[in-house]
């Protein structure tokens, strides 16, 4: 994650979009905020030989042509989230305006920055397995390099590899996917099917390969899902005189400060 941000590629660019995107971040603080991001994720770097568990359990399904892959998070990542967002939501209070309401747009930032974390977080672990071999002897040259934010970097259409999906640098309405590459030409269709041809030195700039919504062009709502770390215990605390009613019983979970009190039925 530390390598990534840093190299002022497009990572940096990203998370550089999605700070000045929002209307509580004063553009002067975005710099700020993106140094502190760099800084956390070199002190979770090193601090992560101190993770109580340093493997991490992971599930990779292939059916047909989708790709399924599960990881958990460490409970000490969780904790560096958090408290990450936190620290760069303190920036945002120094936007004042009254088009807006400032605590639901810096509760709006922060779940965005959140996920967006999480994003860089399976992109560093699928790279780490990816470029570590540990998938059965072979199967890295089937498995997809998997991206999961869009480039922001414009290059050559020659240097993408085949099945790679790509929109125009001029004209990025479009959403393309390579199917032939020659020395003189690039053979694409469009999310139609609707074939193309086009110069090896056309300007693109790559997309994330991530499941796509029904209409092939935008990324779909569950292409990746996370959720908190967090074990409940429950315990019965108390029976209704009218037993067929159910019970009433507390759970506390791991990042729970306070019992929460539900009927059961």
């Amino acid at each position: 994650m530390h390598e990534m941000i840093s190299a002022g590629g497009n990572w940096k660019i990203h998370f550089e979009k999605l700070l000045t995107g929002s209307p509580v971040m004063a553009p002067t603080d975005v710099s700020s905020a993106l140094e502190r991001l760099e800084k956390a994720c070199k002190w979770q770097m090193d601090h992560a030989s101190t993770y109580r568990r340093q493997t991490l359990q992971t599930r990779f399904f292939e059916t047909g042509d989708n790709f399924y892959l599960g990881m958990e998070f460490p409970r000490e990542y969780e904790d560096w989230k958090m408290k990450l967002v936190d620290h760069i939501a303190i920036l945002a209070t120094n936007v004042q305006t009254d088009t807006i309401d400032p605590v639901k747009e810096q509760a709006k930032m922060k779940s965005i920055l959140r996920h967006h974390l999480d994003r860089l977080w399976y992109e560093a672990c699928l790279e780490t397995i990816r470029t570590g071999d540990v998938y059965n002897p072979g199967a890295r040259h089937r498995v997809p390099h998997l991206y999961l934010i869009d480039s922001y970097i414009d290059e050559d259409l020659r240097s993408l590899p085949v099945c790679e999906t790509f929109r125009l640098s001029n004209n990025p309405d479009d959403r393309y996917e390579i199917l032939v590459k020659r020395s003189s030409e690039v053979i694409v269709r469009n999310v139609e099917g609707l074939v193309s041809k086009f110069c090896p030195s056309t300007k693109v700039r790559r997309e994330n390969n991530l499941t796509r919504t029904p209409d092939g062009n935008q990324e779909s709502k569950v292409a990746i899902a996370t959720f908190p770390v967090s074990h409940y215990v429950n315990y019965r605390t108390m029976v209704p005189n009218e037993s067929h009613r159910g019970y009433m019983f507390t759970f506390i979970g791991d990042e729970q400060a306070t019992p929460h009190f539900m009927r059961y039925r």
